[in-house]
C-alpha cells in the first residue's frame, strides 16, 4: 500500500494521455453515476474524466473521477464516496463531505463547479485544516483522519437511559368490589372502647376508581361516671381518574390540595387536576447531571458513579454525552472513563448533586383546586364551609440549575398569592431556595410572608437551614377555619457520618400569635457495633425552660431468626427510666407468628406482651400492659384485627389488608402452583387454582412467576412469568394459561427389528388427512406426542423410504399414556 499525502494509480499517466489522445474528437462528458448499492470499491475503476481544453487548444488541468471506499478515523464506513484527482492533489465535493458527516464551510482551496462534467464546487483534501488523508490504489479505498470539529453528527447520548413506561394490559382489566377493614378493641377495669376503619373500592366498572371511608366508635364507662356512646362518621368518597401518558390525574369529591414548602395543604370537597408523577414511576424528574465529550477514534466510554460502574458504551468518533443515573438526593463522585481503540485511556472527573425537589428543565409540576373546605373532618360526616375555594400550584423547572414555582388561592374576600424559588449553586453548591407571599383580606389590612432556606448533603457531611417569617395580619384559605399560623417558624440541621457512626445537632424555633415562643435544641450520636447491634444517644434540650433537659440512650442488638432485643435509659426532669424488652416482628410474605416483649423500672416502671399472627386472610395482634405511676397502676387489654374482603370472578375472597393494589392470580383450575412476587414465595393456588397477591406497586412492572416444575407432566402452561401491571389502588386478573392434555410416549421399531435412528422427521396425520409436523424422533426410538387424535398415523420418513406406525383407537382426554414398543412399517 501507498502512504502519503496520495499516490497514484501505477497506471494514471497511461490513462490520461490516451484520453488527452481522444479529447480533441471527445465530447465533454459529465462524470459517471453514483454505483448502485451493494457496489464495493473493487466494482467501481477509477473513471478519467475528459480534461477541459482552453480556448488555445492545450489541455488546462487533469481530472480524474474516483469512487472509493472511505474509512474516516480508522472506522470502515461501508460506502462508497466520490473524489476527484486533479493534478498532484485529491478534491472531494460538497455533497461528498456532507455524506460522509462533515461540516465545513471555508471557501479556501475550493475550485468552481466544471460545466464540461457536471462536478459540482469542490475543495481539496489537504486545504482542509487538521486533515489527513491516505489514498491506497490497490485497495481503492481512502483513509481520511479529520478533527472532531468537523464532524456535524449529533453527539451519542451515553449512561442512565429511562426504561420505557409500563402500559396496562386491557386483558388484564376485571371488576372487583374490596373492602379493607381494621377493628380495634381496648378495655381496663374501668371503661372499654371499640373503634374501626373501614374503605370500600370499586374498580374495573367504567373509568377510574371509586373509594369511600368511614369510622365506627363505641365506649363505655363500667361505673357509670363518664360518658358512654356510638359514633359513625364518614371521612372520604372519591372518584379518581388516572391518564397515564400526560401523568395528569382527575379526583372528584373528597381530596387535599398539594402544597409547596412554603404553602399549606386543606382538605376540600370538589374537584381537583394535578400532574401525578407516580402514574410514571419510572421517569426521572431530577435534573440529571450531564458530561460532554469527544472521541478522536473509535472509543469505550464507561461512567462509574461514586466509584460503580453505571454505564458502558462503544463510540464511534464525534462528540458524546454522558447522562449520569439519578441521584435522588445529595451529592455523588462521577467518573468518565474514555479508552480509544489503541488502548489509551483519559478520564475525567465531575461533581454531581441533586435535590429531589429540583425538576428537569422544561418539567412541571402543577395541581388546580376547586370546592369548599372541609371542617371537623373525622368528627362530622358532612361538615363543609358554606363558601366556595380555588387554589393553584405552579413549579416549573426554568433549567437544570432553577426551579420556580407559584402558588394562589382565594375564598369568599380572601386573596394569597406568591413566588418562590429554588436555584442549584453550581455541580456541587447545595441548593439555596426563597419564597414571597402577601394576602388581602377585605377590611382588614394585608399581610406578607417570606422566607429562604440552603440544604446541602453529602456523603460525609449534610447541612440544611430554613426560616419561614409572617406578620400577624398574614392570612391563608385555612385559617379561616381557625387554623392559627406560626409567626416564625425556624430550623437548622448539621450532620457528619464517620463510617460506623453518625452525629447530628438540630434547632427549632416556632413563635406562635400570643403564645410564648418554643425553641428547642437536640443533639444526637449514634454507633454501629460489629456484633450486629446499634448504640444511639440523644439530648434534646428546651431552651425557654419549659420541659427542662431530655436525655436517651439504647442499645439494641439483633438477633438470629429475625429476632432483635434492646435496653433503653430515658432521664426527663419529671423522673428516669429504664426499659428492656425483645421481639419477632411477623414475617411479611409468607405470614406467621409475631411477638414482643418488654418491661421497666423507674418512671417508665410496667410491662407489655403482645403476640401477632399473619395469615393470608389478615392480621391480628392481642397483648396486654401494665404501668404504675407515682403509687397508681393500670392494667390494659388489646386487641386488633385487620383484613379485608374481596368480591372479584364471581367469588368472595378473605385477604390482607390492601393499601394500593394487588393482583389475582389465576392457573386456569389447577391447584397447588406456588406463585412468586419478585422470586420470593408468596403462596400456592387454591383449589379453585386462585390466589391474591398483594402488595403490588401501582403502575411499575411488578414480576410475577410461578414454579411450572412441580407440575404434572399432563399439563401445558403457556407462560410461566409476566410483568403485572395494575392500576392505582385496583386489583388486576393475572392469568397464567394452563390446560390438561393428553401426553403419548412410545418407541418405534423399524421392518428390520431395529429401533429408527434419532432425528428422523415425522409427521402425525389424522383421520381426516390433515397432517401436522411433530418432533424428530429421539435416542432409543423414543417418540413424544401431545393431544394426538385418537387413530391416527405417525409416519417417519427413513432413509429407506416412509413407515407408519398406529396409534390406539380411544385415548382419555388428559393423561399420561406410555404405550410401549410399536411396529412402524
Amino acid at each position: 500500500m501507498t502512504t502519503g499525502k496520495h499516490s497514484r494509480y501505477r497506471w494514471t499517466a497511461l490513462a490520461l494521455s490516451l484520453a488527452s489522445a481522444c479529447a480533441a474528437s471527445a465530447q465533454d462528458a459529465a462524470p459517471p453515476a453514483t454505483p448502485a448499492s451493494g457496489d464495493s470499491a473493487d466494482d467501481v475503476a477509477g473513471t478519467p474524466v475528459v480534461p477541459r481544453r482552453a480556448d488555445d487548444g492545450q489541455v488546462s488541468r487533469e481530472r480524474m473521477g474516483l469512487f472509493l471506499d472511505v474509512e474516516l478515523n480508522r472506522v470502515p464506513l461501508r460506502r462508497l464516496g466520490y473524489f476527484v484527482l486533479v493534478g498532484e492533489r485529491m478534491y472531494a465535493t460538497l455533497q461528498t463531505l456532507q455524506e460522509l458527516g462533515l461540516a465545513w464551510s471555508d471557501e479556501e482551496g475550493t475550485i468552481g463547479p466544471d460545466e464540461a462534467t457536471g462536478e459540482g464546487a469542490m475543495v481539496a483534501l489537504d486545504s482542509l485544516p487538521g486533515v489527513d488523508y491516505r489514498y491506497d490504489a490497490a485497495e481503492q479505498r481512502i483513509h481520511l483522519d479529520v478533527p472532531v470539529e468537523m464532524m456535524a453528527a449529533p453527539p451519542t447520548a451515553i449512561g442512565w437511559q429511562p426504561p420505557p413506561a409500563p402500559r396496562l394490559d386491557p386483558a388484564t382489566r376485571a371488576p372487583g368490589l374490596l373492602f379493607n377493614y381494621n377493628i380495634w378493641v381496648q378495655g381496663d377495669a374501668d371503661r372499654y372502647g371499640a373503634s374501626s376503619w373501614q374503605e370500600l373500592r370499586l374498580f374495573g366498572v367504567g373509568p377510574g376508581i371509586w373509594r369511600n371511608s368511614s369510622v365506627l366508635a363505641a365506649h363505655s364507662d363500667r361505673n357509670g361516671l363518664g360518658e358512654s356512646g356510638r359514633d359513625a362518621v364518614r371521612l372520604d368518597t372519591s372518584w379518581q381518574l388516572d391518564f397515564p401518558e400526560p401523568m395528569v390525574s382527575v379526583v372528584f369529591g373528597d381530596t387535599y390540595g398539594q402544597a409547596l414548602d412554603w404553602t399549606r395543604s386543606m382538605r376540600f370537597g370538589g374537584v381537583r387536576v394535578s400532574r401525578n408523577f407516580s402514574l410514571q414511576p419510572y421517569r426521572v424528574t431530577v435534573p440529571l447531571a450531564s458530561f460532554a465529550g469527544e472521541a478522536v477514534l473509535p472509543s469505550t466510554v464507561d461512567l462509574f458513579i461514586d466509584g460503580l460502574r453505571q454505564a458502558r458504551q462503544e463510540v464511534l468518533p464525534g462528540r458524546f454525552q454522558v447522562d449520569a443515573a439519578p441521584v435522588l438526593s445529595g451529592m455523588g463522585n462521577a467518573q468518565v472513563v474514555v479508552t480509544d481503540i489503541t488502548g489509551q485511556s483519559r478520564v475525567v472527573d465531575f461533581s454531581i448533586y441533586n435535590d429531589r425537589q429540583m425538576l428537569q428543565r422544561g418539567l412541571s409540576d402543577w395541581s388546580i383546586e376547586a370546592g369548599t373546605l372541609r371542617r371537623e373532618y373525622g368528627q362530622r360526616s358532612f361538615s363543609y364551609a358554606s363558601q366556595p375555594m380555588a387554589s393553584a400550584s405552579l413549579r416549573y423547572g426554568l433549567s437544570d440549575f432553577l426551579t420556580m414555582e407559584a402558588h394562589g388561592e382565594g375564598m369568599d374576600d380572601l386573596r394569597m398569592g406568591g413566588a418562590g424559588a429554588m436555584l442549584r449553586l453550581g455541580r456541587a453548591g447545595g441548593v439555596v431556595s426563597g419564597s414571597w407571599a402577601r394576602s388581602h383580606q377585605a377590611y382588614a389590612d394585608s399581610g406578607t410572608q417570606y422566607g429562604w432556606g440552603y440544604e446541602w448533603q453529602g456523603r460525609r457531611f449534610s447541612l440544611s437551614m430554613a426560616t419561614l417569617r409572617r406578620d400577624e395580619d398574614f392570612r391563608d384559605v385555612a385559617s379561616l377555619d381557625g387554623t392559627v399560623l406560626p409567626l416564625r417558624s425556624d430550623r437548622a440541621f448539621v450532620g457528619v457520618n464517620l463510617g460506623d457512626s453518625q452525629i447530628g445537632a438540630g434547632y427549632v424555633r416556632q413563635d406562635m400569635p400570643r403564645q410564648e415562643r418554643s425553641r428547642y435544641a437536640t443533639l444526637s450520636w449514634s454507633q454501629r457495633l460489629f456484633l450486629r447491634g446499634q448504640l444511639s444517644l440523644s439530648l434534646s434540650r428546651d431552651l425557654d425552660g419549659a420541659t427542662g433537659t431530655t436525655a436517651f440512650l439504647y442499645l439494641g442488638v439483633a438477633l438470629d431468626h429475625n429476632r432483635q432485643a434492646w435496653a433503653s435509659a430515658q432521664h426527663r426532669d419529671s423522673g428516669d427510666g429504664v426499659v428492656v424488652g425483645a421481639s419477632q416482628p411477623v414475617p411479611v410474605d409468607a405470614g406467621g407468628w409475631g411477638w414482643r416483649a418488654q418491661a421497666g423500672a423507674g418512671d417508665s416502671a410496667g410491662g407489655q406482651a403482645e403476640i401477632s399472627r399473619a395469615t393470608r386472610f389478615g392480621q391480628w395482634d392481642a397483648g396486654a400492659q401494665f404501668l404504675r405511676h407515682r403509687g397508681n397502676s393500670t392494667t390494659t387489654g388489646y386487641a386488633q384485627l385487620g383484613g379485608g374482603l374481596l368480591w372479584m370472578k364471581g367469588a368472595l375472597f378473605p385477604m390482607r389488608k390492601v393499601y394500593d393494589a394487588f393482583a389475582l392470580v389465576s392457573t386456569d383450575g389447577i391447584a397447588d402452583v406456588p406463585v412468586m412476587l419478585e422470586n420470593r414465595l408468596v403462596g400456592v393456588t387454591d383449589q379453585r387454582g386462585l390466589l391474591l397477591v398483594t402488595p403490588l406497586n401501582a403502575w411499575q412492572d411488578n414480576d410475577l412467576s410461578i414454579d411450572a416444575l412441580v407440575l404434572p407432566a399432563d399439563v401445558d402452561v403457556a407462560i410461566t412469568e409476566m410483568k403485572a401491571v395494575p392500576a392505582t389502588g385496583s386489583g388486576m386478573l393475572a392469568r397464567f394459561p394452563m390446560r390438561g392434555v393428553v401426553a403419548v410416549a412410545m418407541s418405534l421399531r423399524g421392518a428390520d427389528g431395529e429401533l429408527l435412528p434419532p432425528g428422523s422427521p415425522a409427521e402425525l396425520v389424522a383421520a381426516d388427512g390433515t397432517g401436522t409436523r411433530v418432533s424428530s424422533i429421539g435416542y432409543d426410538g423414543r417418540a413424544y406426542l401431545q393431544d394426538p387424535p385418537a387413530g391416527a398415523q405417525l409416519r417417519v420418513e427413513l432413509d429407506e423410504g416412509q413407515c407408519i406406525a398406529m396409534l390406539p383407537d380411544t385415548l382419555p382426554p388428559r393423561g399420561w399414556i406410555e404405550l410401549g414398543e410399536l411396529p412402524c412399517r
